[in-house]
């Protein structure tokens, strides 16, 4: 807190005296920010951006055949019937129930985006 002078017109607070070093800005709620706390937010923010994006690249990664074998009825839906996979109906059905935007199937690879 600063030093309160009193003079005969009421009281006057003095300028607080830290060194200009230390103090480096102010956040949006006008709280001091020193070096050390500036490089700290700096640093976890450089750590969530790169977690951000590393989830993002595996969300993007295409879909191999074999990755969406079903444990429960062990269907493979990349492949159509006479592959031993399903129809397309049901590949796209169960990629759109996933989630996933692009699927493949019998090689090729089609969205599951409706117009």
């Amino acid at each position: 807190m600063p030093a309160i002078k009193r003079t005969l017109r009421g009281t006057k607070s003095e300028p607080k005296k830290e060194k200009d070093s230390d103090i480096v800005g102010k956040t949006a709620r006008l709280k001091e920010v020193t070096r050390g706390e500036k490089n700290k937010a700096i640093a976890d923010f450089k750590k969530m951006k790169e977690k951000n994006l590393a989830v993002e690249m595996q969300k993007k990664k295409p879909i191999q055949a074999g990755d969406n074998i079903k444990k429960s009825g062990g269907k493979n839906f990349n492949v159509g019937v006479s592959k031993g996979g399903v129809s397309f109906g049901e590949a796209f059905k169960h990629f759109k129930n996933k989630g996933v935007k692009e699927f493949t199937w019998n090689d090729k690879r089609y969205a599951t985006k409706m117009k």
